[in-house]
């Protein structure tokens, strides 16, 4: 027996190892699994040139046990492995000189994200240390006459000795510390293997499951045969045709514990730029196992690398406005990083990330045109979320404002922006196109145009929108009056996010997005009649207009102006061209962020027998308190139209209950 004394700063490898490198403890198991995988895979390769290496052990198994006596895991299999000197080489590194050059290219590849060293060092197998005090190697190579065996509690010592092994074979034993004890349960390890390793290629054997109590145990011990535990075969690399429904639906509720059936399953199988496979679902009924709010929770689909999961949850691999998306990716594109914990940036990244948002954004849209009312219930759950692309997407605004749906007011059902532009009336607009100057070379001689100016006019289309906290509230603005008189449609936003959705996205098919709140709306044109009749009241209206603004409210009025379509309204506040939509300006405010005071137009209807009654009473006496009261109480209305707060709840109380009380006498 040959004894070995570790450095000093082995436990500077162990933390390492322990607290930075590896973040679950749990997957000690499946490091151990996937190398004896990979030991095994070595070889089959190497029976391919050597036909007599083999010999009579072909059947390859990886066996895990325990002994809760000895409170041991242990796992073998009949894969290559290492001989005596590659035991001493790879499971002795640290006892050699090496440990300072172990340290620096741990750290550095902590930094960098180094996979490679997971291979240089063995690190896969210093993960075992995390779950126990002392772990035994026993090995015997086909490649080695003798087998040998190793043993090591990694903080001072470790022992190397011959064994009596004499077929092809490894077997590393962990002795389980106390902290982790309940891990050496079978029903425990059970769990651990379909959730890491499920889709190994070599079968996990492990005992069956003795349902007798401890008491008929005793009585009458019995060996329990071993049983395969993963299944081997993944459904995303079965062929599509032999997928059935009950398998998608029982791999649907395994990844999202969604017990209802899926929007869609997605299967996707490419080998084109890069190489992946996938199966995809949507949820369409709400699942009480997501709270969707917070982006920062761990849902998103599962990443599988060499039929090992390898990410539970792969926030990488679709955007953070498709989180509600479920299901399982495999690749063996990507590079891991040492732990094989974390993805590494690059492009290969990148393209699956595109190519699978691509995918859901095209099943999205055929379900919208096949599966319309699954496609309603989906966007009432999940239409919040989705809309976040806006943050992040820019460039796909088209894909996703196609399949985006929204309240109106004209329609009973929610529609698409196609919809709603196929209803919308077109409109006579004034094109400009416009030379600048240029030299033309002709045959014979130059011929120089001058710059040049044409106004033509072209039909265009706008899709009208309201912002409102409630669609009841969007229905009480008074600006939706002339559109329901017209048989226009709005449509009716109340997402928080519509404030910035709608600011951004600006335009679809060529039409405009423009809030009904805003000024200079003609919904048509007017006569010359028309336009001669505006004019009169204008100047009629214009010193009340003044006075209502430079007297009263400067500093929140920019102007005052008549509108004939506010239908029973008396007031009404709008947004002055270019000036945010007050919605937003509400969500800003709640934010915290720092808004500049807006100045309103304000907004009076003539159709309104009160109005007259105002104007009657400023020219008759512009003191008046009649007057002002009046005023005032109209503005006010204005204001909670708007679902604004009042500056001033106390006076508006004062004014309904002198005009009550007049009422009433």
């Amino acid at each position: 027996m040959a004894n070995y004394n570790f450095e000093a700063e082995t436990w500077r490898v162990l933390e390492l190892l322990t607290h930075s490198i590896y973040s679950n403890k749990e997957i000690f198991l499946r490091e151990l699994i996937s190398n004896s995988s990979d030991a095994i895979d070595k070889a089959r390769l190497k029976s391919l040139t050597d036909i007599n290496f083999l010999w009579d052990d072909s059947d390859f198994k990886i066996f895990v046990t325990i002994d809760k006596e000895k409170n041991t895991i242990t796992i073998e299999d009949n894969g290559i492995w290492m001989t005596k000197e590659e035991m001493i080489s790879n499971l002795g590194t640290i006892a050699k000189s090496w440990t300072k050059e172990f340290l620096e290219k741990l750290e550095k590849a902590k930094e960098n994200k180094d996979h490679n060293l997971i291979w240089q060092f063995w690190v896969w197998f210093y993960s075992a240390f995390m779950v126990a005090d002392k772990v035994e190697v026993e090995s015997k190579s086909a490649l080695d006459k003798t087998a040998h065996k190793w043993i090591s509690d990694w903080k001072t010592w470790f022992d190397l000795e011959d064994s009596d092994r004499a077929k092809r074979w490894t077997k590393i034993t962990l002795f389980v510390n106390e902290a982790n004890k309940n891990l050496v349960e079978e029903w425990k390890l059970k769990d651990l293997i379909k959730k890491y390793s499920n889709y190994v290629s070599t079968p996990i054997m492990m005992k069956a499951y003795d349902p007798r109590t401890e008491e008929e145990k005793q009585k009458e011990p019995k060996e329990m045969d071993f049983e395969q535990v993963n299944e081997t075969k993944p459904l995303w690399k079965k062929d599509k045709k032999d997928i059935t429904e009950d398998d998608y639906k029982a791999l649907y509720q395994s990844v999202s514990f969604d017990w209802n059936n899926p929007l869609f399953s997605l299967y996707t199988s490419v080998d084109w730029m890069v190489s992946y496979k996938s199966i995809l679902f949507s949820p369409k009924e709400q699942n009480m196992y997501q709270n969707l709010a917070d982006p920062n929770l761990d849902f998103w689909p599962k990443l599988y690398v060499q039929n090992v999961l390898i990410l539970e949850h792969s926030k990488e691999l679709l955007p953070i406005w498709l989180r509600f998306v479920s299901g399982v990716i495999e690749t063996n594109d990507l590079p891991l990083n040492i732990s094989r914990e974390m993805l590494q940036s690059n492009s290969t990244l990148d393209k699956i990330k595109k190519s699978l948002t691509k995918k859901v954004l095209w099943e999205f849209s055929k379900i919208l045109k096949n599966k319309r009312e699954d496609y309603e219930i989906f966007w009432k759950n999940y239409g919040k979320v989705l809309k976040e692309w806006i943050y992040y997407d820019y460039e796909l605004k088209e894909e996703i404002a196609s399949v985006s749906l929204f309240k109106t007011l004209n329609e009973t059902n929610l529609i698409t922006l196609e919809e709603y532009l196929s209803k919308a009336p077109e409109k006579k607009v004034k094109k400009h196109e416009h030379s600048h100057d240029c030299d033309c070379w002709h045959e014979h001689n130059h011929e120089h145009k001058e710059h040049w100016h044409e106004e033509k006019e072209e039909l265009k289309k706008t899709i009208y929108y309201i912002i409102a906290k409630s669609e009841n509230e969007a229905k009480a603005s008074p600006f939706i009056s002339q559109f329901r008189e017209k048989w226009i449609d709005v449509l009716i936003l109340t997402d928080a996010i519509d404030s910035f959705w709608v600011t951004w996205i600006s335009d679809f098919k060529w039409a405009d997005f423009v809030s009904i709140t805003s000024s200079e709306i003609e919904l048509e044109e007017k006569t010359e009649e028309e336009k001669k009749k505006e004019e009169k009241k204008k100047k009629e209206f214009k010193s009340l207009f003044d006075f209502i603004k430079n007297s009263i409210w400067d500093d929140k009025i920019e102007e005052v102006v008549l509108n004939n379509n506010l239908w029973e309204n008396l007031w009404a506040l709008k947004t002055p061209k270019n000036w945010i939509d007050p919605q937003l300006e509400k969500m800003m405010r709640a934010m915290w962020q720092q808004v500049p005071v807006q100045k309103r137009v304000f907004e009076l209807n003539p159709k309104n027998k009160l109005v007259e009654l105002m104007k009657q009473e400023f020219e008759k006496d512009m003191k008046s308190e009649k007057l002002l009261d009046a005023i005032k109480y109209s503005y006010y209305q204005a204001v909670l139209l708007e679902w604004w707060e009042l500056s001033n709840v106390a006076e508006f109380v004062s004014l309904t209950n002198k005009f009550a009380g007049k009422y009433l006498d």
